[in-house]
């Protein structure tokens, strides 16, 4: 039931998430009703129901029977994931450490739509990541590694960026390799990345392969790195992945 309640507390997180990375630098509050972009009628409470609502009303407007962006849905999913993955993996478990890392990763979600949006990821949200980071690693107990594995991920993807002259990388990527190391530590933190590589090749080759050349995906597409990157990160934190068996040398 803990996991349960914890999923459909993420959704509704989830929710307001969506709301802030939306307005996050364009202009509107975060306070006032949801609305729709299009028709700017004012959302009723049953249509602002986290996932049932966008099923309810078949993922158009009310009003003027717009399709809604499967974006709010999916960052709801998977935020309520988020919330009942990370209970479920965190052993021995501490109220502290959940909360520090949940937070963490609320802030990557945003990352993840600012990013997915707009191609860039905003330093007020990366250096907060960072610090929270730092907080969760200081309360751990590992390795010098796992505090050294941030700095060489930074280092790594700073080169790349520098190397490609913005091209390949971009800078904020290198900040949020830096976050996610420093939370993740060195064994989960290395799987993070390569996952994060594995996992957004998948995804180029497969939307390269469903749209033709020219009217889609190519090799020269401009491809947000960020959330997959977070997704990464996640897939390493709950199954726990140490996949250069860094655990072994340590």
């Amino acid at each position: 039931m803990a996991t349960v309640f914890l999923f459909i507390l993420g959704a509704i997180v989830g929710s307001f998430l969506n709301v802030v990375g939306l307005r996050l630098r364009s202009g509107l509050t975060l306070g006032g009703r949801s609305f729709c972009p299009t028709c700017h009628k004012a959302l009723k409470w049953w249509e602002l129901v986290p996932i049932l609502s966008f099923i309810f009303l078949r993922g158009r407007c009310s009003a003027c029977r717009t399709k809604i962006s499967w974006q709010y849905p999916l960052v709801e999913i998977l935020t309520g994931l988020v919330f009942a993955t990370l209970y479920i993996s965190l052993r021995p478990f501490s109220i502290t450490s959940y909360f520090l890392l949940l937070t963490t990763f609320c802030l990557y979600i945003v990352i993840l739509i600012y990013d997915l949006r707009h191609k860039i990821i905003p330093d007020l949200l990366v250096y907060a990541a960072i610090l929270l980071s730092l907080v969760y690693r200081s309360l751990s107990t590992g390795h010098i590694s796992d505090w050294l594995s941030g700095p060489a991920f930074f280092v790594f993807f700073a080169s790349v960026w520098a190397l490609s002259k913005g091209r390949a990388m971009g800078f904020g990527d290198a900040k949020l390799a830096l976050s996610i190391g420093l939370l993740l530590g060195a064994s989960e933190g290395a799987s993070a990345m390569v996952m994060a590589f594995w996992i957004g090749s998948v995804v180029a080759l497969t939307m390269m392969a469903l749209f033709k050349e020219g009217k889609g995906l190519t090799m020269k597409s401009e491809i947000p790195f960020a959330p997959f990157l977070i997704l990464g990160a996640w897939v390493s934190v709950i199954f726990h992945l140490d996949l250069f068996h860094v655990l072994a040398f340590q």
